[in-house]
């Protein structure tokens, strides 16, 4: 589904991303792991367009990416969240999620929050379908600001999947969760893979999360990839093991 074909980024002087090459299967979970600096969250702003690769190429059902619009991508069906929160604070639950339909509609996103591009019998039970899966239903007119991070981090998994999306990239979802709180992501990432036939790419630093509901593992040190393989074969790999136990000084 979603192609890395030596894909190569600098900054000035550093390297960023060093030839990374590996594939995503469609209905596959792969996590993307390695030490902070690794390139992880770089790859992620390549595929969205936010960066250009300066070599190789990202193809997505054998269509490159590096030609369109981050719109345009949107478009495709690829959706992904932040590692910090791009919440409208100062809207409601309900609005928020609303917004996410916006790449598919065609619609203005700040019309189709305050509801004036809104299909009401289709679009709201859709929305509704979307809070109930997430467990939203009971806060969806709350502001979200007020409510706590966890919640708020699956207002906006429930956002990126309000475009329909076919692949969904997520970064670093388990930040600020509680150990409780990251056991309920883990199985919310497994439903939407196996109930919406969603494939996803996962960046995270919580191994427990990532070795848990991967199928496939992938790491990354200074840049390249240093493993690829099960979960298994990655955690066991030397190389990840000495990349992991050296990052604390670097």
């Amino acid at each position: 589904m979603l192609t890395f074909d030596s894909v190569a980024i600098r900054f000035g002087g550093i390297v960023a991303l060093d030839g990374i090459s590996f594939d995503i299967a469609p209905g596959e979970i792969l996590g993307l792991i390695g030490p902070n600096g690794a390139g992880k969250t770089t790859l992620f702003n390549c595929v969205s367009r936010l960066y250009t690769p300066d070599e190789g190429d990202i193809r997505f059902q054998g269509e490159s990416l590096l030609a369109l619009s981050a719109h345009r991508i949107a478009r495709l069906g690829i959706t992904r969240t932040f590692q910090n929160l791009a919440l409208f604070r100062t809207m409601s639950v309900r609005d928020n999620v609303l917004v996410g339909t916006h790449p598919r509609t065609g619609g203005n996103f700040l019309s189709d929050a305050i509801g004036l591009n809104r299909t009401p019998a289709h679009g709201d039970a859709e929305i509704d379908d979307l809070l109930h899966d997430m467990g939203l239903t009971d806060v969806a007119d709350r502001v979200v600001s007020d409510l706590p991070t966890g919640t708020q981090k699956r207002v906006e998994l429930a956002r990126a999947l309000a475009g329909r999306p076919r692949l969904l990239l997520l970064d670093e979802p388990a930040g600020g969760l509680t150990h409780s709180e990251v056991d309920e992501l883990g199985e919310l990432i497994r439903r939407i893979r196996d109930q919406r036939g969603v494939t996803v790419l996962l960046v995270e630093h919580h191994m427990g999360l990532v070795m848990a509901i991967s199928d496939t593992v992938v790491a990354l040190d200074f840049g390249r990839k240093i493993a690829e393989g099960s979960p298994a074969e990655v955690q066991n790999d030397p190389e990840v093991i000495r990349a992991y136990l050296g990052s604390s000084h670097r």
